[in-house]
């Protein structure tokens, strides 16, 4: 792909998403959601983040593994633990990544 061509891409995609984006702040900055989408939008971040985490722990080489004899999913365990009890997103990336590094010197 020729330098033109690609900075005329890049412009492109990043009209297309100036656009899309406005339209749902422009557009809809003025009129309150309805209650019940506005209980489903608290839950996007949440979801998307655990769909990212699933696939990070499950998926290897593009098929859906639930093996338990790698260091990840036990790190991630010990990771909602400490999110269920600190509710601190520090402790959790600290205590989940300190398991993942331990366990991978330790165990596997």
């Amino acid at each position: 792909m020729s330098t033109p061509s690609l900075l005329a891409l890049l412009v492109a995609v990043g009209i297309l998403t100036f656009l899309y984006r406005y339209a749902m702040i422009g557009l809809f900055a003025r009129h309150s959601l309805p209650g019940w989408l506005h209980a489903l939008c608290r839950h996007i971040a949440p979801a998307s983040f655990a769909a990212l985490t699933a696939s990070a722990l499950f998926v290897t080489g593009g098929e859906v593994q639930f093996a338990f004899d790698t260091p990840r999913p036990w790190a991630a365990l010990a990771a909602v633990l400490v999110a269920w009890r600190t509710r601190s997103v520090l402790a959790t990336i600290v205590a989940g990544m300190a398991a993942l590094y331990l366990l991978k010197y330790l165990v596997f």
